[in-house]
């Protein structure tokens, strides 16, 4: 079984939640039901488990009142071995997408809090007008991703004492054994190729085939199209999948916005921005925004134009990402080969910028407040 930080998060809401169910969003197969069932078996004694999407005909427990004793009576019709232990059971609702009135159930469910629910979902396709009530302030919203780098290393077999070394290393800006550094920047390299995905993983894992895993891969991008095609409204589904299928050339450009004529032809942000933005709120993509000036708080600059963060303009400054860094912005560069980093060092010298890293392939190495780290070491930040 795969090792996920999230379980410790589940556990941390469970200690300190009151009065609030817990939303688990987050892009498909990235192992959100496994995880959250694991979490129930471990630490409740009654779990009752609705997946909207597998049992259908359970949505109409949530077409009537919804109140705890009516709700719980429309799904006992459904599940009769249902126990709901006060203060001792999980209710799941997963697919949570496919019953917009089980989203607004959670405003009751959490009021009476005599029973733990997480609802988990992609949130494709919800019809928000659907939607009688949102639970606002009765509901918790966390996006859980695919396994990180740290938790690859913790698949393949690392101990946490080995991490934490690497660990110390990073906040004392130390060093590493330069056949330590050849032999981390070779399990880099790999989880760039097999990626985070629970299921790639664990096929990696078990047959070390980078044939199977990218079969495994492909099987994931399909279900991506798939949902594309079943959850999009039916004007945006070709541009939808447009978009998608565009991400590796964009990726492939250093350095540039999202470009919609990569999409298509004489592409506009009018014809597919409303698309792309579908497929973010999908949790298929991510954005990063440029930054028209490299100042805190960093969301007053974001330019929503243009989805990379770098910084150019006529200095020809480019920075990769900025982070927030208690109150200041927190530069990073991030280099494929070796080689000078001007427009990290020009951005060192603008007042109120306290520090920048410049990850790569090279070693640990500090000159004044410009820190250079190999690019596995950015699981620290």
């Amino acid at each position: 079984m795969l090792r996920r930080k999230f379980t410790d998060y589940l556990k941390q809401w469970k200690a300190t939640k009151k009065n609030e169910c817990l939303l688990v969003r987050g892009a498909r197969q990235i192992g959100k039901t496994f995880i959250i069932e694991d979490f129930a078996r471990n630490n409740y004694e009654s779990f009752v488990e609705i997946n909207f999407e597998q049992y259908p005909a359970l949505k109409s427990a949530f077409d009537g009142e919804l109140t705890v004793p009516e709700m719980i009576k429309g799904i006992s019709i459904y599940i009769p071995n249902a126990r709901f232990v006060p203060h001792k059971t999980l209710i799941f609702l997963d697919e949570i997408q496919s019953c917009p009135q089980a989203r607004a159930s959670l405003k009751f469910w959490a009021i009476d809090d005599n029973y733990d629910v997480i609802a988990s979902g992609s949130l494709l396709g919800v019809n928000y007008n659907a939607v009688s009530s949102f639970p606002v302030g009765y509901e918790r919203q966390v996006d859980m991703f695919s396994l990180d780098f740290e938790e690859y290393l913790w698949a393949v077999g690392f101990s946490q004492d080995t991490i934490d070394s690497l660990k110390e290393h990073f906040v004392k800006q130390e060093k590493i054994e330069e056949p330590i550094h050849r032999k981390m920047i070779s399990y880099l390299r790999e989880y760039m190729v097999v990626g985070g995905m629970p299921a790639v993983v664990n096929q990696f894992l078990a047959t070390k085939n980078f044939g199977i895993v990218h079969q495994e891969q492909e099987k994931i991008i399909s279900a991506y199209l798939n949902d594309i095609a079943k959850y999009a409204e039916t004007a945006d589904r070709p541009k939808a999948r447009s978009c998608f299928l565009s991400i590796p050339k964009q990726l492939a450009k250093e350095n540039t916005k999202f470009q919609y004529s990569v999409v298509e032809q004489n592409g506009t942000a009018r014809k597919f921005a409303n698309s792309l933005d579908w497929l973010r709120d999908a949790g298929i993509v991510a954005y990063c925004y440029n930054l028209s000036a490299l100042q805190f708080p960093l969301s007053a600059y974001a330019r929503d134009d243009q989805f990379r963060i770098y910084k150019k303009d006529d200095s020809s400054v480019e920075i990769e990402f900025v982070l927030t860094h208690g109150a200041s912005p927190l530069p990073l560069e991030v280099k494929s080969k070796k080689g000078r980093s001007q427009s990290l060092n020009t951005v060192l010298m603008w007042k109120g910028i306290e520090k920048g890293y410049k990850f790569g392939m090279s070693n640990v190495g500090v000159v004044d407040n410009k820190i250079t780290m190999p690019l596995y070491l950015a699981m620290f930040l």
